[in-house]
């Protein structure tokens, strides 16, 4: 199981590692790249998801801390680039940047994690993640320029 959690979430490394090094001209490009990479993930790995959920809701006592692990990582990235985007000005001053981190983990996995239950209830196409996760980050984008 611990290998298998491995495997599924090496995927999110590789992304972080590739927003990282990509050359952006600015911290929101860099989210917004990391973002897209992350849908890229979860569309070619549809269970990511719910191996996270269930792990975190249900933990095993197995998983946990390699979860954790993974979490981390992603969530200093993205308070690191928040912090630079508020030195260089880009966002507000005012932001709060766990909260901020924590909401754009939110909005790049929610969609995945409900998009079943969301399915029932809405003419959201199958086929737009890409879409919604650009459109999504733009929202967001646009809550925490200055």
């Amino acid at each position: 199981y611990r290998a298998v959690l491995k495997e599924q979430l090496n995927p999110i490394v590789q992304a972080l590692e590739l927003a990282k090094g990509h050359e952006c001209s600015s911290p929101a490009e860099r989210l917004a790249f990391y973002a897209n990479q992350i849908a890229q993930v979860h569309l070619k790995r549809p269970f990511l998801s719910h191996f996270i959920s269930n792990e975190v809701n249900y933990p095993t006592g197995q998983g946990g801390s390699i979860i954790e692990n993974y979490i981390s990582q992603a969530q200093q990235f993205m308070e690191t680039t928040l912090q630079e985007g508020v030195a260089k000005g880009d966002f507000r001053a005012d932001l709060n940047i766990v909260y901020s981190a924590i909401a754009l983990a939110g909005i790049m996995n929610f969609h995945f994690i409900s998009k079943p239950l969301h399915q029932k209830f809405t003419s959201f196409p199958e086929d737009t993640d890409i879409e919604y996760m650009k459109h999504a980050f733009e929202i967001y984008r646009r809550g925490i320029v200055k």
